[in-house]
């Protein structure tokens, strides 16, 4: 693997998380969040976010030989856990207001991470099969997000259709990556790779996005 596409790929990686940290902080806005909320979930994401660059760029913590099947058991662990404190803390009320077509327009910006994994796949940074799997699944639920904004701001009859549709293939297209980094190309990926950068915050955003927005077409439901 050549070092200087994969420091360049990992550069792209971080501006992702920050362009999914940024339109958290719309969607807060919109929600009317409290100026101390939005602060406190700007910090600790910028925290993390660097945090998460120091520890697996030195490779620290963990051990570099862990299996796919612990750190698979370690990802589901650690999304539970942050969804769960999502939902306990102040973020469920604000995104409880939240319009769905606003979620489901942040759900489109998933177009960036295909892209990034393109490039991954392109310069040999990841498998190329993986890459073309990965930039597909997330450009086509990025696109079906968009239609469901679409409908929904139309108030299309077929609103509801288009939200289930989206959230079904969103949630499926993470499940499918996160399963594939851990369980059929780990050997090539590994624990320190910057595909994780994605998975340990913006792939669990974007799950607590689904979460919300199922959740409202539940309720729109009763």
């Amino acid at each position: 693997m050549n070092t200087t596409y994969y420091l360049a790929t990992t550069y792209w990686v971080i501006g992702v998380n920050i362009i999914f940290l940024f339109a958290t902080l719309w969607l807060l806005r919109t929600g009317r969040a409290t100026r101390a909320t939005k602060t406190t979930f700007g910090l600790i994401s910028i925290g993390w976010i660097a945090l998460f660059h120091f520890v697996f760029s030195n490779q620290l913590f963990l051990p570099i030989d862990i299996s796919g099947g612990s750190f698979y058991a370690l990802t589901l662990t650690s999304a539970a856990l942050v969804l769960g404190f999502f939902y306990l803390s102040p973020l469920k009320k604000v995104f409880d207001t939240v319009p769905q077509e606003n979620i489901q327009l942040v759900q489109g910006l998933r177009v960036f991470v295909a892209c990034g994994f393109l490039m991954e796949g392109v310069l040999n940074v990841i498998p190329g099969w993986f890459s073309i799997m990965d930039g597909f699944l997330h450009v086509f639920s990025g696109f079906l997000a968009l239609l469901a904004a679409i409908a929904v701001v139309k108030n299309e009859r077929s609103q509801n259709m288009f939200l289930w549709l989206a959230n079904m293939v969103g949630v499926l297209d993470i499940v499918i990556i996160v399963t594939s980094i851990n369980l059929f190309v780990w050997e090539e990926l590994g624990a320190f790779h910057n595909m994780q950068y994605v998975v340990f915050y913006t792939g669990v955003l974007l799950l607590w996005f689904h979460f919300v927005s199922i959740s409202k077409l539940l309720k729109s439901n009763q």
